[in-house]
């Protein structure tokens, strides 16, 4: 193809982001077949399969585009440079919005290598994508100084659509960095010349990314944030962006959920339900679903809750096995890149242990209860590193809790301790705070000067570095995280010096990076266990009176009745009735009834308390015990106790007829079951209401029983 010709198409190409959407796309495409028609030559492959993978990067199907992409690298010739480095700039923005950083970053590398054959069009470009890299790693003071160079180079040539995304990068970091007026400024500039240049989906992304960091700052109306993500969403509608409107929405959706705006919150969770996949973008879902969860926790639907936190649980186990693999291959391809024998020995050697490694990661992410399981844990660890104590300690972010819990060595398990961060020094809170590792081979007094202020050495520090029984030479403790999110710390010690190489240190840091969603998990399971402890609990007792529900009773008494005849025993039941309830139900009002309900409950646990009592809310004012293999004048002791309790709480009744105070009226049938003379469940309940009509009968406020026991010996 002629020369000329090519160059006038890379020329087109460079400007390609001024021809927004599929429309601009198209019309890119005609000014290429005018070029090719006017040289009278074929569209050559590597630039045909440009245009088909941008087409396809634009309708979201970046599989598709990916394949292009490649294709497009495979038919580049080596004065193709400037489209090598074009389709790697692309690619490594869909690898960095699909989380697969380490595919970013290399693709990126070799842009960044090449750097000097860009010219400032172009620099702009590279620039916005890496700093739109950087934004994804949460690198936020990267992310701005990448972009501040994009927007320059962007004013310089008059590529103002790069340079609006620049500055949308600028404002985005600086709202993360807590720089808000700074960032709104930005934001502000950038959609001004997004309108200027009539790009709907540069203008949609900065009325989000306002939305965004005025919700960070707090300092703003809440009208004024709402407004924002809903004039995003207004524009995002008139474009195809799915990636970014899924963020403004999700994003909104959390803001609505802070501001307790719950109703609108589920509302847009709900037309997002099928927009959001964990595989494609962990972060989106990690968002999405935590608001949900916070709704869900909300409306006390803790049906909904256990589904949201099952399925959350089961995304962050695949984005564990993700980030594994990605892991494992990232470290083995750095292999063949490393040039000096010393680096390939140490990137050999872990590549060894990765494998290792990788058992301990899925081995914590799989189990149900770390600490039965440290002892195996800290044998597998021992294998990779030299170890005299392993540990795991757990960073509560709220309150700032560093529980070391998980720790094991050679005598066994070490007593767990706890330190709060937000006051006391530690090594361990030192890892918490700067987020860096400790890594010492020798220790001298002087060795923590930076992390533990002498003063606190004594009393304060949790990692035994000088304990006299067990002194300690080497040490790595390195922070376990997500993201930015601290979950822990990981821990390991040994007596002699020079145990810790870097190699070491490098693997430590990789097992934590490995275990962090894993952590992350086991952590959502116990919540799992805890919520379904409590579902569990709802289901068997009443939840005003916490006494065992009418479903409970069904259960309990009819096995109670064939035990104690099979054994011989007595079963009493007791059937109580509040007095002239409904009267002081009307007179005081429904919150009074309500606390009238839990007030006798109460006096009823404290006088039924033996091991053989039952006790049950039979429905409204109405409640039963079954007393197992107790003599009648235990029972009656017990009635008449209950009896006085309740009248010394002192609840005024003034509609009762028998009583100035809330009273009860009591019906107790205790029989001896014998299996050739079994008395069922059922007829026992009736004998017992037979008495409670006696009492009833007799003025109320007593109690009648009816008995009929022996004794075997």
């Amino acid at each position: 193809m002629s020369t000329i010709a090519v160059q006038k198409i890379q020329a087109l190409f460079a400007q390609i982001q001024l021809y927004h959407g599929i429309d601009g796309l198209l019309r890119l495409e005609e000014s290429v077949n005018a070029i090719c028609d006017k040289y009278q030559c074929p569209l050559p492959l590597a630039q045909k399969h440009f245009l088909a993978g941008m087409k396809h990067d634009r309708l979201d199907q970046l599989d598709e585009a990916i394949e292009q992409y490649n294709l497009c690298l495979s038919q580049c010739s080596n004065s193709d440079i400037i489209l090598n480095l074009h389709v790697h700039i692309v690619m490594g923005s869909i690898y960095a919005d699909r989380e697969d950083y380490n595919e970013a970053y290399r693709i990126y590398q070799v842009v960044l290598d090449k750097v000097h054959f860009l010219d400032d069009n172009y620099l702009a470009f590279a620039y916005t994508n890496i700093s739109d890299f950087y934004l994804c790693l949460k690198e936020y003071q990267s992310a701005y100084e990448l972009a501040a160079l994009g927007e320059k180079s962007g004013r310089t040539v008059g590529n103002y659509v790069n340079q609006s995304i620049c500055l949308l990068n600028m404002g985005f970091a600086l709202g993360h960095l807590r720089q808000h007026e700074k960032a709104v400024k930005y934001i502000e500039q950038a959609k001004s010349i997004a309108a200027t240049l009539t790009n709907t989906r540069n203008e949609a992304i900065a009325y989000g990314y306002l939305g965004q960091v005025k919700s960070l700052a707090n300092c703003y109306e809440k009208s004024e944030v709402i407004a924002n993500f809903e004039q995003a969403e207004t524009l995002f509608k008139k474009v195809f962006d799915a990636h970014n409107q899924t963020e403004n929405l999700i994003c909104f959706a959390a803001y609505l959920e802070q501001q307790n705006d719950d109703a609108r919150a589920f509302e847009i969770c709900h037309q997002l339900k099928d927009k959001v996949d964990a595989s494609s973008n962990y972060g989106f879902f990690e968002t999405f679903y935590k608001t949900q969860i916070k709704l869900a926790e909300k409306r006390q639907d803790h049906r909904s809750l256990l589904q949201l936190q099952r399925e959350y649980i089961a995304a962050g186990e695949n984005a564990l096995n993700r980030a594994q693999h990605r892991e494992c291959v990232g470290i083995l391809n750095s292999v063949a890149q490393i040039n000096t024998e010393q680096d390939r020995l140490l990137l050999a050697r872990m590549e060894e242990q990765i494998g290792l490694i990788t058992e301990v990661g899925q081995y914590i992410a799989t189990n149900e209860n770390i600490k039965e399981n440290l002892p195996f844990i800290y044998n597998k660890v021992g294998s990779i590193f030299p170890s005299e104590e392993f540990g795991i300690a757990l960073y509560d972010e709220v309150s700032q809790i560093l529980s070391y819990d998980y720790f094991y060595d050679q005598d066994g398990f070490v007593e767990s301790t706890s330190i709060d961060c937000s006051k006391e020094h530690s090594v361990g809170s030192y890892v918490v705070k700067n987020k860096e590792t400790v890594h010492l081979n020798r220790i001298v007094e002087e060795s923590f000067d930076v992390m533990v202020p002498k003063q606190y050495r004594e009393t304060s520090d949790k990692v035994q570095y000088k304990s006299k029984e067990k002194p300690v030479q080497s040490i790595m403790l390195t922070p376990i995280m997500l993201g930015n999110k601290v979950l822990g710390v990981l821990s390991v010690q040994h007596a002699l010096p020079d145990q810790y190489q870097q190699v070491h240190r490098n693997l430590f840091e990789k097992l934590a990076s490995f275990i962090a969603i894993a952590l992350e998990n086991y952590v959502q399971r116990q919540e799992l266990r805890q919520a379904n402890m409590m579902l569990d609990e709802l289901s068997k007792t009443d939840p005003l009176t916490k006494l065992y529900n009418r479903y409970q009773l069904d259960k309990i008494g009819p096995k109670l009745a064939k035990v104690a005849a099979q054994e011989k025993h007595h079963l009493a039941v007791i059937m109580i009735d509040i007095d002239y309830y409904k009267g002081f139900n009307d007179f005081h009002g429904h919150q009074m009834g309500d606390h009238a309900l839990t007030e006798v409950s109460a006096q009823m646990k404290k006088a039924f308390s033996s091991q053989g009592d039952y006790l049950f809310r039979y429905g409204g004012d109405e409640f039963m015990v079954l007393c197992y293999n107790q003599s009648t004048h235990s029972i009656e002791q017990k009635l008449s106790s209950l009896q006085e309790s309740v009248k010394g709480l002192g609840l005024s009744n003034p509609l009762s007829e028998c009583s100035q105070f809330l009273t009860l009226s009591m019906g107790a049938a205790n029989y001896t079951q014998m299996e050739s003379h079994y008395m069922s469940f059922d007829l026992l309940c009736n004998l017992a209401d037979k008495e409670l009509y006696k009492a009833k009968k007799l003025g109320k406020n007593t109690f009648s029983m009816v008995s009929r026991t022996a004794e075997f010996t």
